[in-house]
C-alpha cells in the first residue's frame, strides 16, 4: 500500500515539474514595418494595418510558439533601426545587394509589380510595346519614386515625357482629367487609391486601365546580422515554413485578391 502511494506521489511531482514547460508563455517577437505603404502596411485611424500585416499574422497562427507583434514606424527610421541591430526585422524590403546587414531574408511576401496606367483615349491606339508604342506621351510618376531604368532612359532620349506629382491621388486626377496620357506606379498603391477615389473619377468618366507591367520586385523580412537572440534560427525557419504553407494552400492569394481586386 505504501509503495503504491509512494508511485502516486511521484508521478503527480513529476507531472508538475513538467507543468512550468508545459505552460510557458510564448516567445514575444517584434518586427517592424513601413507605417505609410498603403496598401501594404500603413496606420490607419491608430491601427497598424494591410495586405502584410495579414500576411504576417496569418502566418504567426501557425507558429503557437511564438507571439507575433508588429509595430509601425517610418521606412527610413527602420532602415537604420535595422542596420545598427536595434531590431529583429523589418518588412518589407527587397533584396538589395547593398545591405550587408540584412541577414538573412525570409522566403517572399510577395512579388510588387510597377504597371502602366492609360487614359481610355490614349488606347485607341494600338499599343503593346514599351517604349516605342508611347512614343511621344506624357508619363506621370510619384514625386521621389524609384524610377525603373526601363523609365529613365526612354525618357533621357526624349521618346517620351516623365511629369512627377506628389502621390497617387494628384496623379489619378490628372490621369482622369487627360493632363497626363498615361501613370506609371505600383500597381496595389494606385488600385487602392482609386478605390478610395472611386466616385470622384467616375464623375470624371474615368474607370483605371492597366495597359502593362513595367517591372517587379519580390518582398521579403529582413532580419538584422546584428541583432541574433537565442531563438533566431528556429523563428525563421518556423515563419518560412509559415508563409510556404499559406502560398500552398492558397490563403496568400486570397490575401492579395483582398486589397488588390
Amino acid at each position: 500500500m505504501q509503495s503504491a502511494i509512494t508511485a502516486r506521489l511521484c508521478l503527480a511531482l513529476a507531472l508538475l515539474g513538467a507543468l512550468p514547460a508545459v505552460l510557458a508563455a510564448p516567445q514575444t517577437v517584434i518586427l517592424y514595418g513601413d507605417d505609410d505603404y498603403a496598401p501594404y502596411s500603413y496606420v490607419e485611424n491608430g491601427v497598424f494595418k494591410g495586405m502584410y500585416i495579414d500576411i504576417l499574422r496569418a502566418a504567426a497562427d501557425k507558429m503557437p510558439g511564438y507571439r507575433l507583434v508588429l509595430q509601425p514606424r517610418p521606412w527610413k527610421r527602420g532602415l537604420d533601426a535595422l542596420e545598427k541591430g536595434l531590431v529583429f526585422g523589418l518588412f518589407p524590403p527587397g533584396r538589395k545587394t547593398e545591405r550587408s546587414y540584412v541577414q538573412p531574408y525570409s522566403a517572399m511576401l510577395y512579388r510588387e509589380s510597377v504597371v502602366l496606367f492609360c487614359h481610355d483615349a490614349v488606347m485607341q491606339t494600338a499599343r503593346a510595346h514599351f517604349p516605342d508604342d508611347f512614343a511621344g506621351l506624357t508619363i506621370g510618376v510619384n514625386t521621389g519614386f524609384l524610377l525603373s531604368e526601363k523609365l529613365m532612359a526612354p525618357a533621357r532620349h526624349g521618346v517620351l515625357r516623365l511629369e512627377a506629382a506628389k502621390g497617387n491621388e494628384a496623379n489619378l486626377k490628372k490621369l482622369a482629367l487627360r493632363r497626363i496620357d498615361c501613370y506609371a506606379s505600383d500597381r496595389g498603391a494606385a488600385r487602392h487609391t482609386a478605390r478610395q477615389l472611386q466616385g470622384e473619377l467616375e464623375r470624371y468618366g474615368f474607370h483605371l486601365r492597366e495597359v502593362l507591367e513595367l517591372s517587379s520586385e519580390a518582398t521579403y523580412i529582413a532580419y538584422s546580422a546584428r541583432n541574433t537572440p537565442a531563438y533566431k534560427a528556429d523563428f525563421i525557419g518556423q515563419m518560412n515554413a509559415a508563409l510556404l504553407a499559406l502560398r500552398h494552400d492558397g490563403q496568400l492569394a486570397r490575401i492579395e485578391q483582398a486589397y488588390l481586386r
